[in-house]
């Protein structure tokens, strides 16, 4: 049997839909408790577990992890060697760990490649994110070692989509956009107030792809590696809101607030290996993925 946890997530529904034919354990926080390894270690058994999406985790935007940096990285933490130990102690059992850019130094070479995790210090405004989920992998590579455990790490790149959270702390930077923009329009505000300067370089996925491949990557024999899944193209924060602008029809003003956080200067990942070892691509444009995504938005608006 296949376990995806956070399946009621962002990503995790989209991988949820990718599996479907294969009848996968999606189960509640009351049904297993994550940061809780007998919890984890009495399900898997009982549920005869065969392969495990690492999916779940305590998300979020920049806000999150300002006001919250404990909660993210223990809890992260907490559950990710939760599940990673229980499978390596009950054997025969493949697990994708879905990681995340924010592992990657600050001032890694662009694109990053995976073998530049280790070379430095992340990105301040999500650095204990990042190195916990960067333990993660090393965990796992340890059980490998000591048990046998077949896993791979997948590190996503910034991903955008329907399903996404649009409330103000744990939204990520596309929804946050689109949210603004439409309640600008609504308003008919002349202007919006975006954070940092809009020289910030993203590499923006969209989820329902990158759930696609993290299928492909379960199916593999890719083992004991950390793979990127990236776009391939480097999106600056000021062309992606002209481009939400665009999509969502509002034509006021940019106003940039350089004194809110605004994250890494440029993110940009290398997948090559990706393309090498699974023939990751055949992508969702930034611009149909924008207009997908705001349908959504649209679709989740309380009506009045």
């Amino acid at each position: 049997m296949l376990l995806i946890t956070g399946a009621s997530g962002f990503l995790g529904r989209h991988i949820v839909t990718q599996c479907i034919d294969l009848e996968p354990l999606t189960p509640s926080h009351k049904e297993l408790d994550l940061l809780s390894l007998s919890s984890v270690r009495n399900y898997l058994k009982k549920n005869n577990v065969s392969k495990i999406i690492h999916a779940a985790g305590f998300v979020g935007g920049i806000g999150l992890h300002k006001n919250h940096p404990g909660k993210v990285a223990i809890e992260n933490l907490r559950m990710g060697a939760n599940v990673i130990e229980a499978a390596a102690y009950q054997g025969d059992i493949r697990v994708v760990n879905i990681s995340t850019v924010c592992i990657y130094p600050a001032d890694a070479q662009i694109p990053i490649c995976e073998t530049s995790a280790h070379l430095g210090y992340p990105a301040n405004d999500t650095a204990y994110y990042g190195i916990t989920k960067k333990t993660l992998h090393v965990l796992a590579c340890a059980m490998a070692d000591e048990f046998g455990l077949s896993h791979v790490t997948v590190v996503p790149t910034n991903l955008y989509g329907p399903g996404d959270h649009y409330d103000e702390e744990k939204s990520h930077v596309v929804p946050a956009l689109i949210k603004r923009a439409y309640e600008a329009k609504l308003s008919l505000e002349p202007s919006m107030v975006v954070w940092g300067d809009g020289s910030q370089i993203r590499d923006l996925l969209y989820a329902p792809d990158c759930a696609k491949w993290i299928r492909r990557a379960l199916e593999s024999e890719i083992n004991n590696r950390m793979i990127n899944f990236g776009s391939g193209i480097g999106t600056s924060i000021k062309n992606l809101i002209e481009n939400i602008k665009l999509v969502v029809g509002y034509e006021g003003d940019i106003l940039w607030d350089i004194s809110k956080p605004a994250g890494a200067p440029k993110r940009l990942l290398d997948t090559s290996l990706a393309k090498n070892l699974l023939g990751f691509g055949s992508l969702t444009k930034l611009e149909q993925g924008l207009e997908e995504s705001y349908r959504d938005f649209l679709k989740r608006i309380p009506k009045k």
